[in-house]
């Protein structure tokens, strides 16, 4: 198999420091999942980019969320109430 190497410069202390942060064995792997990211979702995200400038040029303004609990997060509550009243109940007897 061929092997491809690049050598840092000057700007690059950020890519130097992610490296050295990976272990050994960790950096092929890592630099072939970005590569493969990119390829897979640069243009995707370069178009997303336009879109949300020209959404911010126009003047439109996106929906905030509102604050408060979300119904996933509610449901998730009842769930682990209901939960901890069957585990006191079990307890109980």
């Amino acid at each position: 198999m061929k092997i491809y190497s690049f050598r840092l410069g000057k700007g690059d202390e950020d890519i130097q420091q992610l490296l050295e942060s990976l272990g050994r064995n960790e950096r092929s792997p890592y630099i072939k999942n970005a590569l493969r990211f990119y390829r897979d979702f640069g243009e995707k995200i370069s178009r997303m980019a336009i879109i949300l400038e020209k959404i911010e040029a126009s003047g439109l303004s996106l929906p905030t969320p509102q604050k408060g609990v979300e119904p996933e997060a509610a449901g998730d509550d009842t769930a682990e109430k209901i939960l901890i009243e069957s585990l006191e109940d079990i307890l109980s007897f």
